[in-house]
């Protein structure tokens, strides 16, 4: 790996929600370790990390050695979440991914080299982030998941789908375009009278739902009036030409109207045959129409086309536990 210029960048520790501290705290990400505010975060006591808008939320690997500030900082003894500053926090993430996957990366190699397995051990590098992703528990598929930056490439390692862009949705769980989103909603009862802020991280369709929503909420305040239309105007416009019709076939399945939806679908893989979100969409259209066996088919062939895309992995998962769980209830 190349050498890489440390990135300096200001942070406040947030905890409850709420960032800590009146100043901010400098920090420093090399090729070997964050620094936060003096103290020392290795690669090594990092297992995954998130964003969101300005806020990177770093999970920490058991028994994470760190210093007596940091500790203190810790949430549900596994999480560290940062306030980053200046447009950073993507920037950053990056970084922190690139090093801390190769470091697990590499330690799974080694683990099975000691086992006689190392030809086992089968890895690449993301294009878009530049995260090792390690593929040695999947077969190989037409489509790689990067888990780091949410991408989807293709087996020769083309970006298939930028994760800044595509994703799964927070509140329909759909494969879509998906972006951050601020909802006001204006209240006066009386003599009381206040607003509330949410962020949401949505796709189109739920975007749109959220702009009617607010629309409708805040008619008589028209503070909250012009929020709404932009949220509405920012759902609908600009959209990649090829997707333009997803949000369309996502709301259809999302009705259970899957015959329709699947149309569309079926369309949209022309250009991306066996598209592992696709799928996934597909699957869950057929199980809001009850139509369970087409449902797990689908999200099946997704996990066939894409061995390792999580979001399809988790769906099955959780409708397995389900499963089990009515079991137990029935006996």
């Amino acid at each position: 790996m190349q050498p890489v210029k440390p990135l300096e960048f200001k942070f406040r520790f947030v905890q409850n929600r709420q960032a800590q501290g009146l100043g901010t705290s400098k920090g420093i990400a090399s090729d070997a370790s964050l620094n936060l505010n003096g103290e020392e975060l290795t690669y090594r006591n990092i297992l995954d990390s998130s964003i969101r808008d300005n806020r990177l939320i770093i999970v920490l690997a058991p028994n994470a050695q760190l210093g007596p500030k940091t500790i203190k900082r810790v949430q549900d003894l596994r999480y560290l979440v940062l306030e980053v500053y200046k447009n950073q926090a993507q920037e950053l993430k990056t970084y922190v991914d690139r090093f801390s996957s190769t470091i697990f990366a590499e330690n799974h190699r080694r683990q099975l080299a000691s086992e006689g397995k190392e030809n086992q051990f089968r890895a690449v590098t993301c294009p878009h982030c530049n995260a090792t992703v390690d593929l040695s528990d999947y077969q190989t598929s037409s489509y790689i998941y990067c888990r780091f930056c949410g991408s989807i490439l293709s087996n020769g390692l083309q970006v298939v789908a930028k994760g800044d862009i595509y994703g799964t949705c927070d509140e329909c769980h759909m494969y879509d375009r998906v972006r951050g989103y601020t909802a006001f909603n204006f209240y006066f009862l009386l003599v009381v009278y206040g607003y509330s802020v949410k962020r949401h991280f949505v796709c189109d369709a739920c975007a749109l739902k959220l702009a009617q929503r607010a629309l409708l909420v805040n008619l008589l305040f028209i503070l909250g009036v012009p929020s709404a239309i932009y949220m509405w105007v920012k759902s609908q416009s600009g959209r990649e030409p090829y997707f333009q019709d997803l949000a369309k076939a996502n709301k259809l399945a999302l009705k259970g109207k899957y015959q329709e939806a699947d149309e569309i679908y079926d369309r949209l893989f022309a250009l991306y045959p066996e598209h592992p979100g696709l799928l996934m969409n597909k699957g869950l259209g057929h199980l809001h129409g009850k139509e369970g066996s087409g449902g797990m088919g689908y999200l099946g062939r997704s996990l066939r086309a894409c061995a390792n895309y999580i979001p399809s992995m988790q769906l099955v998962h959780q409708i397995q536990q389900a499963s089990q769980a009515n079991g137990v209830q029935k006996k």
